[in-house]
């Protein structure tokens, strides 16, 4: 029998009745498969509607449905007293199987490939995960009113009309924040209002880099900057860390004439140091030399743990090179998403039309909440409250090392944020690395992270990366306990 004389079946097709999609689209789903897998070819003709209906025991109607989807879709046509065939149609070719998972990546960029590749174990359903907040402790009877009334008639400009760099009065309440809790004085016009600071640091190195451009990087440091860093196809170069912060001499020998620097000078992740004045100086004179940039991440800095406040580096900057960013989705929720950025008003009004371009602005829904929020003084006062809670936290956290694991870990407590990082002894470090310790808390229930994790290359120190921002404190020697006894298996 020739292609246009011969008719089709429904043998095989069974409506669903229970399921969540329509029978039409069901019938419709099974004739486009059978089209496209080549049981149907081009030429066939179709049972009438009403048989097709009989087979399937379904309204003529449904049917109907179907083929006028199918119709529209271009596998199906009307052909004069010839009744309704199969359309002559390219069939995509079947791929062939590749060897294993990772061959689906081999038509990605080297860029993405290689950001996949990046080996960074986390959990943060974790208590002892860094940088969480405890979400707790927080006002939701008053973020909840404020989020109604401002939405219960809103202007136009917060529904339709939200600039690039933010809505305003968030704009203006967000300078005067920073004054508050961080002594950074500043203007409206030099802040921009962004998707948190991960999504700050990703505009940020779109509109500064080229591919190949060298960035100086601490080391160790904050695994998720660098992830942005190697999106725009930046070069890596890592600048070690002491007790001082980054050293700055060992950055110029390394890489002179490098583009950009991203450093956290006030709580530097993971070790917890601040940069010393003298460091500051040498970077900033290093950046206006150079004709650099110089990102500073205080990510959580407004949680501090002594009255003593480390001046942020921005403070310190004549030359208009240091952009800073904060968040505060790390000291409210993290599922809040909005952060900020500060620097020249050149700099932020160039950022606002280039983010135009790419995705318009930060969402509006939260920013005249948020301002609000800021305007009455609701997250002052709850920092206020908070930072004593974080810092008992943190004590707890340090006396059970101490008593648990005093020849095991050497730990400090910092002025600062919602982790600290507990160093390996050298009688430690001779039994296991820290990444097989990292494993052992995690079959004791209670993941840390490992801080070798934190490095670009060979790690010259081992220990373990602990947050305490989600812990109750009387739970800290029990859980802690826990993870001393597989560490001393």
């Amino acid at each position: 029998m020739t292609q246009a004389g011969r008719r089709m079946s429904m043998a095989g097709m069974h409506l669903d009745r229970g399921a969540d999609m329509p029978l039409y689209q069901q019938v419709a789903a099974h004739l486009r498969a059978r089209i496209l897998d080549g049981s149907l070819q081009a030429g066939t003709r179709l049972l009438g509607s009403r048989d097709m209906a009989a087979e399937l025991g379904c309204s003529r109607a449904i049917v109907l449905a179907a083929c006028d989807l199918l119709y529209a879709e271009g596998y199906l046509l009307s052909v004069p007293r010839g009744g309704v065939r199969v359309a002559a149609i390219a069939r995509p070719r079947a791929a062939a199987p590749a060897p294993d998972e990772r061959d689906a990546g081999l038509r990605m960029s080297d860029r993405w490939k290689s950001l996949l590749a990046t080996d960074y174990v986390f959990d943060m359903a974790s208590p002892f995960s860094t940088g969480t907040p405890d979400i707790a402790e927080f006002p939701f009877e008053i973020w909840a009113r404020l989020l109604r009334q401002s939405w219960h008639n809103p202007l136009r400009s917060a529904c339709i009309d939200m600039a690039p760099l933010g809505w305003q009065p968030l704009r203006e309440a967000t300078a005067e924040f920073l004054g508050a809790v961080r002594g950074l004085l500043c203007r409206p016009e030099e802040v921009a209002i962004t998707p948190a600071s991960s999504g700050a640091l990703d505009l940020c190195c779109r509109m500064l880099l080229d591919p190949g451009d060298e960035v100086w990087v601490e080391e160790p440091g904050f695994i998720e900057a660098r992830w942005s860093l190697k999106a725009a196809g930046a070069k890596l170069v890592p600048v070690p860390v002491d007790e001082k912060g980054m050293v700055v001499a060992e950055g110029i020998r390394r890489a002179p004439r490098a583009k950009l620097a991203v450093v956290t000078p006030s709580h530097q992740f993971p070790l917890g140091v601040a940069m010393g004045l003298e460091r500051r100086l040498e970077l900033l004179e290093w950046a206006s030399r150079q004709g650099s940039w110089i990102i500073e991440d205080d990510y959580n800095s407004e949680i501090r743990h002594r009255d003593s406040m480390v001046a942020s580096l921005k403070s310190l900057d004549r030359a208009g090179r240091v952009i800073y960013l904060g968040t505060f989705s790390k000291v409210m929720l993290p599922s809040l998403r909005i952060g900020y950025l500060v620097a020249s008003p050149g700099f932020t009004e160039a950022f606002g039309r280039g983010r135009a371009r790419i995705d318009v602005h930060t969402a509006g829904t939260a920013q005249p909440a948020l301002a609000e929020f800021l305007r009455q003084g609701h997250l002052l006062r709850y920092l206020r409250r908070m930072r004593k809670v974080y810092g008992e936290r943190q004590d707890a956290v340090v006396a059970a090392l101490r008593t648990l694991m005093p020849e095991q870990l050497d730990v400090a407590p910092t002025a600062a944020g919602l982790h600290l990082t507990a160093l390996f002894t050298p009688r430690m470090a001779a039994r296991m690395t820290d990444r097989e310790a990292s494993a052992r808390s995690r079959q004791a229930g209670q993941f840390i992270q490992p801080l070798s994790q934190c490095y670009l290359g060979e790690p010259d120190r081992q220990g373990l990366v602990i947050g305490y921002g989600r812990l109750q404190a009387e739970e800290a020697m029990p859980r802690l306990a826990a993870v001393a006894a597989r560490l001393r298996d």
